[in-house]
């Protein structure tokens, strides 16, 4: 009977990794969408941060949950970076859009919020 709790934990975690894996490439794709977007409105710093970093936050903790692998750690977050430069780099080109450093920075700092949000969990439990 035993057994059969540790498949039913290795089934759990194969369907969350899964799902994980899923949903990251859904918010890839509404994320690159909204970037993307002509936008009506003035370029501004209101909630345009804030949004990075959520974002971001919401993108490495799934990327995390998705590829556990403490050694992919290095490879998701500089995937993570590569792909919030690539949006920055693509809205250069556009109208009523630009290049902007602290959008990047907002990205990177989103990743850093999650592995802190991450450290404390674990020093938590």
């Amino acid at each position: 009977m035993r057994d059969l709790e540790f498949l039913k934990t290795e089934r759990a975690q194969r369907a969350t990794q899964r799902l994980s894996q899923v949903a990251l490439w859904g918010c890839v794709l509404v994320v690159a969408y909204l970037a993307l977007l002509p936008s009506a409105d003035p370029i501004s710093a209101s909630w345009d941060k804030a949004n990075h970093l959520l974002a971001f936050t919401v993108m490495a903790w799934l990327a995390d949950l998705g590829w556990p692998a403490k050694q992919q750690a290095p490879l998701r977050w500089g995937l993570l970076l590569g792909y919030g430069l690539l949006i920055e780099a693509v809205q250069h080109f556009l109208p009523l859009r630009q290049f902007s450093l602290l959008d990047w920075v907002a990205d990177g700092m989103g990743i850093l919020i999650y592995l802190g949000l991450k450290a404390s969990w674990q020093r938590y439990q």
